[in-house]
């Protein structure tokens, strides 16, 4: 059958200039961190309007930060997991809302090299130019995860999809809209649906308390056509154990750290700079009461402990990548699944106790504090920390590795 390639509506627009090539990973740090500085000026105001972040992305997209990891054979950096994840930190940390939307656009990147040649070369050329890749895989119902009820039929040249998908992080902002289905002997695809399509309409409907900007709700396909050059087979992928699959929770690891870590710097500002000393207090000052320096120590402590294990885990990823084995696979996801512990635990402690430690004055909306909490608190529920411990135990304990499909 021969390939026809859907590229009209995703094209830079005239007169608008193709993203820019970042040449090294230490270039791609330097801009996150620019970018990042913007970003963090608007977050509270972004966060009270539920103003969704369209300039920023834009920004991030010319910056070239979304194609940091394409294959260096199609003309990218491949950026190691390392520099992934501490883009994806640093811009957490300024606005954690922005750090989560390109989060499906890495983890399925990988997936265009399992399709053909000329598949790969199109779909990382429109990366490399500037596209982003959204997300509309997940449905609002009370199935078991992976269990859709879309309308996917063969057709011919492709396909076509009718059905309601919702947590569509990214698709607002995104040039290709990825949904998983099943072909007909039962094996799993990923079908990359034009965000213009006829056919594809997106609702901004997403209410959650926290990361109220990610734009992480409904995405509506109406018999929208998928041709087959936009199908990629996604069983490739492997299980959850291998280095493409862990990509995802080593950047829900750093968006955590990102929370975390702006929440730290904004409780130290605080108590240094507008608490009072508490009646009791010997000393003068609020950050010099024995107790504020304890607590203080403890959730920075944290916080630390979480930075060093999500670096650990991303160096244990970059090397099973480059070693292939299944051991040093597993490896990095049990290194994984402690980073995404630490980071979870870590965001929701030191966004609790910022509270605690600095008073009912704190919670004034004008300080815009309780966005890390209600951020934290959301953000962490992505997918259950009770299976990555049981995972975990079972693995130390018992020597039972996890299976194919849990996400560790």
């Amino acid at each position: 059958m021969q390939e026809t390639i859907d590229d009209s509506p995703a094209r830079t627009a005239p007169g608008q200039a193709p993203a820019h090539r970042i040449e090294s990973e230490a270039e791609a740090l330097a801009a996150a961190a620019s970018l990042a500085e913007r970003f963090r000026a608007g977050a509270i105001e972004r966060d009270q309007r539920r103003a969704l972040p369209h300039e920023e992305i834009a920004a991030l997209k010319r910056a070239g930060l979304f194609a940091i990891s394409v294959p260096r054979q199609y003309g990218g950096l491949a950026a190691s997991a390392a520099t992934v994840a501490e883009v994806f930190r640093i811009l957490s940390k300024a606005d954690p809302s922005i750090g989560q939307i390109p989060q499906n656009h890495f983890c399925f990147l990988p997936v265009f090299s399992f399709g053909s040649a000329a598949q790969a070369e199109f779909f990382y050329g429109r990366v490399l130019a500037g596209d982003s890749i959204g997300n509309a895989h997940s449905e609002n119902t009370r199935n078991r995860a992976g269990t859709y009820e879309h309308a996917l039929r063969k057709v011919e040249g492709g396909w076509t999809v009718s059905g309601k998908k919702y947590y569509s992080t990214g698709a607002a902002f995104a040039d290709w809209i990825p949904f998983i289905g099943h072909d007909e002997q039962k094996r799993q695809h990923m079908f990359f649906v034009n965000a213009r399509a006829e056919g594809v309409t997106i609702i901004n409907d997403w209410r959650g308390m926290g990361q109220r900007t990610t734009a992480s709700g409904t995405t509506v396909f109406d018999n929208v056509f998928v041709p087959d050059f936009n199908v990629f087979p996604y069983y490739l992928a492997g299980d959850s154990k291998r280095p493409t699959r862990l990509l995802a929770a080593l950047v829900h690891s750093a968006i955590d750290l990102g929370i975390a870590q702006e929440a730290l710097d904004d409780l130290g500002r605080y108590i240094r700079e507008s608490n009072r000393p508490w009646i009791d207090n010997p000393y003068d000052e609020h950050a010099k009461e024995p107790f504020i320096i304890q607590a203080f120590g403890e959730v920075s402590h944290s916080v630390r402990i979480a930075q060093r294990l999500l670096s650990a885990a991303a160096a244990e990823i970059d090397r099973a990548r480059a070693d292939g084995s299944a051991a040093l696979a597993l490896e990095a996801g049990l290194a994984t699944a402690d980073a995404r512990i630490a980071c979870a635990n870590s965001s929701l402690q030191v966004s609790d106790q910022l509270f605690a430690l600095t008073g009912a004055r704190s919670t004034l909306e004008k300080y815009g504090l309780d966005r890390h909490w209600r951020n934290a608190r959301t953000h962490t529920l992505h997918d259950p920390i009770r299976w990555k411990l049981y995972h975990l135990g079972n693995y130390y304990l018992n020597g039972v590795e996890p299976g194919p499909q849990s996400l560790i």
